[in-house]
């Protein structure tokens, strides 16, 4: 979600309608149904002559003599309203327009486009830049994906020219192998490299089900001499809190209760959670303290044979359809570097969008960061789960309370350790020729980066970055995300859809690496289709006649534009039939003068 206001945000409905002309419009209308209404009187009044013409087959009767009247159809209400439709950005499936409706009993709907225009920019290698009414802007990342991202931050409004600048990628993933090929250390998956921790480490699960009875306490032994007692609290949160702030105070483990991403206490409730990725607005980009989370917990996933749940969600600063689509994005994200992590597909039960349903109701006047997020759930579960890290010390083999016989109550669910585990691959092959790049352990000490030699974060920046240099050869490039670098061919790209609500003229260009493969144009609506949604229907008086009902007249045009109009037929004035009978009598024979 963006941060940025939307400047039709600000305007009150008078001076959107007026922005749109839609007074012209009704005005229009209006004058349509006039003529519409005069076209009928005028065809109802022809239709006299046929109901007074003497018929031999009645007697030479006319119609009128035996009481029929000609029918007058009239509109029977026409009011006229307006109503407004916004629908934001998504991708290149996009649209903006405002429209008006006009309701004659039945509802009808006109739409038109208000003044959006729309431009794309694609990145294919670096270095690119745009330039925006004079003004060079480079787009500047450790990878094409991260100078996307800051190219769009510097395009969008409020330091841009453009209200929305959405950034979407595409990735199919290059020919690769390991060298040697039974390296274990980093795991090559479809589309990505992932470098495990070097050193011998421990995790586990705790489930937290309720809190103690009041005045009892849960005793954890971690390891030898790494004991703590956690008394009762009002409520099941507060106790799980608590056994994270006791077991981080004893020294040689880390703890984080999965609920509260960043220690985040006022975090919307996750039951099930195992875990949480915040993301940036209007991003599906995993941020490195997601990557990090979602590193253990795809362990603890793997290891402990745990079935989970995806589901992405977005804050409630956009429309439904935008956030749902946004939520998918997100749990594809995430899903993605699950699999990457080495996650088996079977174990992830389903990827799905909750949108903004969850807090739909929740003011969200600053865009809370907690609604960006995906949760990774344990499949059937509501309760808590504390994740323990091994830090300077290992867990035993059977931490305590131990729980992962599948008895109830609170304690380790999950215990797992792992192996001190060497980065013994030394080259990944890449491209159809299987062009050799080497895997290293160097320092790495930029202005946005820095990782010690040797550690996963070092390995997998150097190899993004010699992926990179050297992509003109295998076609293929990188793009690095915490320990794991993602793989894409060369000829995929980067796209940033922008999106202007100004009437200023703007110039846009690109050069370098970045192109204009859409310039910036007005949104044009896609034009109307016929749909005709009733049967046996033929036209009169400009309205469409269902022979079922002699009396109901209506149209119906599906697509674009549509408009319904509802006639009834009414009898003649009274003064207007006395008037025609008067005229048909036979006129009086004069009476004859008297004879002097």
């Amino acid at each position: 979600m963006a941060d940025d206001t939307n400047p039709i945000e600000t305007m009150t409905p008078g001076q959107i309608l007026a922005d749109a002309s839609v007074a012209d419009f009704i005005k229009a209308m209006g004058l349509s149904i006039a003529e519409a209404q005069k076209a009928l009187d005028i065809n109802s009044i022809a239709q006299v002559g046929e109901y007074a013409e003497p018929r031999p087959g009645l007697n030479n009767q006319s119609l009128l003599q035996l009481g029929l009247s000609p029918p007058f159809y009239h509109y029977q209400h026409a009011d006229l309203s307006v109503s407004m439709q916004l629908t934001m950005k998504v991708g290149k499936a996009s649209a903006f327009g405002i429209g008006a409706k006009v309701d004659f009993g039945l509802g009808a709907r006109s739409t038109g486009p208000a003044n959006a225009r729309e431009a794309q920019i694609t990145l294919k290698k670096l270095p690119a830049s745009a330039t925006v009414d004079g003004t060079k802007i480079d787009a500047t990342g450790a990878d094409l994906d991260a100078a996307g991202e800051a190219l769009a931050a510097k395009l969008r409004a409020p330091t841009g020219k453009f209200e929305r600048a959405l950034v979407a990628s595409t990735r199919k993933a290059p020919k690769a192998e390991l060298d040697p090929p039974t390296a274990k250390n980093p795991i090559l998956t479809p589309g990505a490299v992932a470098f495990l921790p070097t050193g011998a480490s421990s995790a586990g699960i705790i489930r937290i089900v309720e809190t103690p009875a009041p005045n009892q306490k849960d005793s954890y032994t971690l390891a030898a001499g790494k004991t703590t007692e956690v008394s009762s609290e009002a409520n099941k949160l507060l106790y799980a809190r608590k056994v994270v702030a006791q077991i981080n105070t004893l020294g040689g483990f880390k703890a984080r209760l999965a609920r509260d991403p960043g220690g985040d206490s006022t975090a919307p409730d996750a039951p099930g959670a195992l875990g949480i990725a915040l993301f940036d607005t209007d991003s599906s980009v995993l941020k490195k303290d997601a990557l990090e989370e979602l590193k253990l917990t795809a362990r603890l996933i793997k290891e402990g044979a745990q079935n989970v749940d995806v589901t992405g969600y977005g804050d409630t600063r956009k429309d439904d359809d935008y956030n749902k689509k946004l939520g998918q994005r997100r749990a594809d994200a995430v899903a993605a570097q699950l699999k990457a992590y080495d996650v088996p597909a079977g174990q992830i039960k389903s990827v799905t969008s909750g949108g903004e349903a969850r807090w739909k109701t929740t003011p969200d006047n600053v865009a809370n960061a907690q609604f960006r997020r995906v949760e990774v759930t344990l499949v059937g579960s509501s309760d808590l789960f504390v994740i323990v890290d091994s830090d300077t010390t290992q867990l035993q083999a059977k931490p305590l309370p131990d729980r992962t016989d599948g008895t109830p109550g609170n304690g380790l669910i999950v215990v797992k350790s792992f192996a001190a585990q060497a980065v013994d691959g030394q080259k990944l092959k890449l491209g159809d020729a299987l062009t050799p790049v080497d895997i290293k352990p160097d320092a790495v000490n930029t202005a946005d980066d820095k990782f010690d030699a040797g550690t996963p974060e070092a390995f997998a920046f150097n190899l993004a970055k010699s992926i990179n240099d050297s992509s003109d050869t295998h076609k293929a490039r990188a793009t690095r995300r915490g320990a794991v670098v993602l793989l894409a061919s060369v000829d995929d790209a980067v796209t940033i859809d922008l999106l202007s609500l100004s009437t200023d003229d703007i110039k846009l260009s690109a050069a370098d690496g970045a192109s204009i493969t859409k310039p910036l144009a007005a949104i044009t609506p896609a034009g109307p289709t016929a749909n005709k949604d009733k049967p046996n229907v033929t036209l009169a008086v400009g309205v469409a006649v269902d022979y079922r009902t002699s009396r109901q007249f209506e149209q119906s045009v599906n697509g674009n534009s549509a408009i319904s109009a509802r006639l009834v037929a009414v009898p003649a004035p009274v003064q207007f039939l006395d008037e025609i009978k008067k005229f048909l009598e036979p006129t009086p024979a004069p009476a004859p003068t008297p004879t002097p």
